[in-house]
């Protein structure tokens, strides 16, 4: 059977490998697997000319910014094992110190609820400025009933700020070993500037300074245990965040999908919203606390 150039339609013969005609390679008929070394080796060929028309110095940086990357990439897996280690190691807090923490956390959570019962208070007192407020009975008592019952919710909620308060041991701990460290470096820095002047001897001098460091030391360590027994609340709380985040998702969606209709889903998502504000409110006490 006769054969022909796939590119300009010249007879050829089975055993030319180049058209006589137009000069392009017959590899049509040539097997895959002895095609496939070929193309490898030009490929390598190729890439070989390529590093040898690049400056050496874009070569090294090339590979100078590969290992910069791995570098940093290792640098933040080392990070995160660290700071993962720390938190699984973290000393349980002492119960003191939860008790107060519960304390701070209420009362920012008190904070926040007068501030929505305040503004529920205002969105009802709009209603005695309707027509119906003056001439509907009924209506004037609904208005009425749900004013005495958010101004007693307000009253409440200042009377357990005030026991709160009283519970409150402030500055927090954290706040007060920090005051202590900054203390004993104050100790520190005057002694040596005290030994300098030579108000002090060499004998007190190294038995102080020996013994303000062992202290700073100390209060160090309780700081760094509590931060981290703190963190691991933390760490919940913002688990507990992404599980609300995904239920008032689930909500919009189906919402959209005309599962529940807009009173429900308008209910919901306030809900949602007050949950949200409210573990924000522990969140962040407890992150001021750790400072």
């Amino acid at each position: 059977m006769p054969k022909f150039c796939p590119y300009c339609g010249s007879p050829v013969k089975g055993s030319d490998k180049f058209c006589i005609i137009c000069g392009k390679p017959l590899l049509a008929d040539i097997p895959k697997r002895e095609n496939e070394p070929k193309i490898k080796e030009i490929k390598k060929e190729v890439e070989k000319e390529k590093l040898e028309e690049k400056p050496k110095e874009e070569i090294s940086k090339e590979v100078d910014n590969k290992d910069i990357l791995e570098v940093e990439d290792s640098e933040q897996d080392k990070k995160k094992s660290k700071k993962s280690k720390e938190l699984k190691d973290a000393k349980p807090l002492p119960e003191d110190v939860k008790e107060q923490m519960v304390y701070y956390i209420e009362y920012n959570d008190i904070q926040l609820n007068k501030k929505v019962l305040m503004e529920k208070l205002n969105e009802i007192s709009q209603q005695t400025k309707d027509s119906r407020y003056e001439y509907e009975l009924d209506f004037k008592k609904e208005v009425n009933i749900k004013l005495e019952a958010v101004k007693t919710l307000i009253s409440e909620m200042k009377q357990k700020e005030v026991v709160i308060k009283q519970n409150l041991e402030e500055p927090f701990i954290v706040q007060r070993i920090n005051t202590d460290i900054e203390t004993k470096v104050f100790q520190l820095e005057n002694l040596s500037r005290e030994h300098k002047l030579h108000k002090v001897d060499r004998d007190t001098f190294e038995k102080l300074r020996d013994k303000y460091k062992q202290e700073k030391s100390t209060l160090e360590t309780e700081r760094e245990d509590l931060v981290a027994g703190m963190k691991l609340w933390i760490q919940d709380l913002k688990l507990e965040k992404a599980e609300i985040s995904s239920g008032r998702k689930l909500n919009k969606g189906q919402f959209h999908s005309k599962e529940i209709s807009e009173e429900e889903y308008t209910e919901n998502d306030k809900e949602f919203d007050l949950r949200l504000q409210k573990i924000n409110t522990k969140i962040t006490t407890l992150e001021k606390l750790t400072k």
